[in-house]
Formats: C-alpha cells, structure tokens, sequence
C-alpha cells in the first residue's frame, strides 16, 4: 500500500488517512481545532501540539501507519556514560526492554553537550554542566530496513553531576540502575555496549 502512494509524507497534514476531528464533530467543544483521528489506525487521535517537532525533524509519529513512506534522513543523537564514585555506569530499562544509556535527540540549535544536559535532566533530574561533559566516540547506526531511520548518535562521559537519578518519565523508563562496566544487562538498546572497551581505556 504505501509503495503505492508515491507521495512524500512529512506531516500529518499530508497523509491521505488524516481527518480533522473539528470537521468531523463540528458541534463538539474543542479546546483547540488541532486534533485529528487517523481513519486508518482505529482508535489513534493526537493533538498537533507536536508539530513543530515533526516538521523540525521530518518524521512523522512513531504510531503513523505511513511513517515509513517518508524520505530517510540522518538525524544524530546524544547519549552520556554518568560514572558514580563506584566506577559504575547509569543505565535505563527502556519501555521495549531494552537497556540504553540518558539521552536523546538533537534539537535545532542546540549543541551536542546542551543536548544531553537537557535530555539528562529530562529523563533524571540529574543536573550536569556542559563542561563536565567529555566526548568519547561516535556511532554510525542505519535502522532503514527496521524502522527508515539513521543516527549519527554521539557518545560523552562524565564524572562530575548533581542530584539522583529519578524516574521522570516513567512511560519511556521503567528504572534507573548503576551497573558495572562488566556486568552490563541485556539486551542493550542500540548496541552501545560496544562502546565499554573503548570507555574503559579512556577512564580507567
């Protein structure tokens, strides 16, 4: 079906599937004429509230039954190996199950360290300053076949951070764990932990 389309889907607007809920249900109270049903996916509604996220990143949402029609893109993320007195390294049990470290993507404008001090703080509470933030290394991860995604996801340390780890979005994290070096759980989001050799020679 959507080899067929032959369209470049980058916002909801553009979908064949989208209907405005306002035009739908004119005699409703709304608090905003932004809200829209999908007529493909039952049951899915979704206020435009993320727009600008979507245009800004040019992918659609993840529950879009047409997101994969749209033009790959690279994107690149942030991601923060915190390391506690212990040596250890703070990790996240993901909502699929996964385990991935703190971080995020990229906004407009942002660099790579006011990423992951906002994605830290968003996810933790965990307050960190740019300058405590070290670069390690970068990776080159491909999900075309998955998902139509490439990142470009960027990898920093840091020792020096403020406060407790905190589940602050616990729809996205089901717990936050400080683990060994050695003793990382699994499955790990993303393959990062093959990152720790190279991690250990750096600060150990």
């Amino acid at each position: 079906m959507t080899k067929q389309l032959n369209i470049e889907i980058k916002k909801c607007e553009d979908c064949p599937y989208f209907e405005n809920v306002y035009n739908r249900y004119p005699d409703a109270t709304y608090t905003s004429s932004d809200e829209f049903i999908c007529k493909k996916k039952q049951g899915y509604s979704h206020r435009l509230i993320d727009r600008k996220v979507f245009d800004q990143h040019n992918f659609l949402h993840e529950d879009c039954p047409l997101k994969d029609t749209r033009k790959p893109g690279v994107m690149v993320g942030v991601s923060v190996f915190l390391i506690n007195e212990q040596d250890e390294i703070l990790v996240g049990n993901r909502e699929d199950g996964t385990w991935g470290l703190p971080g995020g993507g990229m906004e407009a404008g942002e660099t790579p360290k006011e990423t992951a001090v906002r994605e830290i703080g968003e996810e933790t509470s965990i307050i960190i300053h740019p300058k405590n933030l070290v670069f390690a290394t970068f990776t080159n991860d491909i999900f075309l076949e998955e998902k139509n995604e490439h990142w470009i996801t960027l990898y920093f340390y840091a020792y020096d951070f403020e406060g407790k780890a905190e589940r602050v979005e616990p729809n996205k994290c089901k717990e936050w764990r400080w683990v060994d070096l050695d003793n990382i759980p699994k499955p790990v989001f993303c393959d990062w932990a093959k990152n720790i050799e190279e991690l250990k020679a750096l600060i150990l």
